[in-house]
C-alpha cells in the first residue's frame, strides 16, 4: 500500500497498527492455550517416569524407532503417542493425517522465515514503513496459527488412535503410567498451535 500524502500516511499507519493488533489476538490466544493446557501437563509429566523410552514405545506400537527417543517421562511419551497416532493414521491411508504430518514439517519454517524477511526489509529500507513490515510478518504468523487451529481435529483423532493402540498392546506396565501418558498426549495437541 503506497502512502503518498500526509493524510494517506496517517491512514496507512492506523491500518498497519490495526493489522498488528488483529494478528496478535490469535497469537496471544494460542500462547495462552498452550501454556494453560500443555505447559502445566508437561511439568507434571516430567516428574512421572514411566520406565519406557520413546523409542521403545514406537516399537511396541508397531512403528519404526525414531532418531531421538531416550526420554522416559510421561510428557515425552505423550507427545510421542500423539505423533504415533498420526503415523498410524497415515499408514492406514488417512489423507488428512498425511497432510498434517508433511504440512507440519513444511510450515514450521514459515514463522521464522516471515520474521527474517521483515527484519531484513526494515534494515535494508526496502519497506518505507516499519509498521508495514511488522504487520505483514505478524499477519503471516497469525494465519499460520489459525490454520493450525482449524486442523486440531485431526490431532485429537490421532490421540484417540494412539491411546486405543496403547491400551490394546498394553505397552506400559502400570495403569497410572498409561493414564498419565494419555493425559499428556491430549495436552500436547495444544503445543502444536504455537509457532515458536
Amino acid at each position: 500500500m503506497a502512502c503518498r500524502g500526509r493524510r494517506e500516511t496517517l491512514i496507512c499507519g492506523v491500518v498497519w497498527k490495526l493489522v498488528i493488533i488483529l494478528s496478535l489476538l490469535p497469537l496471544v490466544g494460542a500462547w495462552l492455550a498452550r501454556h494453560w493446557f500443555w505447559t502445566r501437563a508437561s511439568r507434571q509429566g516430567l516428574r512421572h517416569d514411566c520406565g519406557m523410552s520413546v523409542r521403545q514405545l514406537r516399537e511396541r506400537l508397531g512403528l519404526p524407532p525414531g532418531r531421538k527417543g531416550t526420554e522416559t517421562h510421561a510428557a515425552a511419551l505423550g507427545n510421542a503417542l500423539r505423533e504415533c497416532g498420526l503415523a498410524l493414521m497415515e499408514r492406514d491411508g488417512d489423507k488428512l493425517a498425511k497432510s498434517r504430518v508433511t504440512g507440519g514439517y513444511v510450515t514450521r519454517v514459515l514463522p521464522a522465515l516471515a520474521g527474517v524477511i521483515a527484519v531484513f526489509a526494515m534494515l535494508s529500507y526496502r519497506v518505507s514503513n516499519v509498521w508495514a513490515a511488522m504487520a505483514v510478518a505478524l499477519a503471516v504468523v497469525a494465519m499460520w496459527t489459525f490454520k493450525r487451529f482449524t486442523g486440531m481435529a485431526i490431532e485429537w483423532r490421532a490421540v484417540a488412535r494412539g491411546a486405543e493402540v496403547l491400551k490394546t498392546t498394553r505397552a506400559l506396565k502400570r495403569a497410572d503410567d498409561e493414564e498419565e501418558v494419555i493425559r499428556c498426549a491430549k495436552a500436547s495437541v495444544w503445543s502444536t498451535l504455537w509457532p515458536f
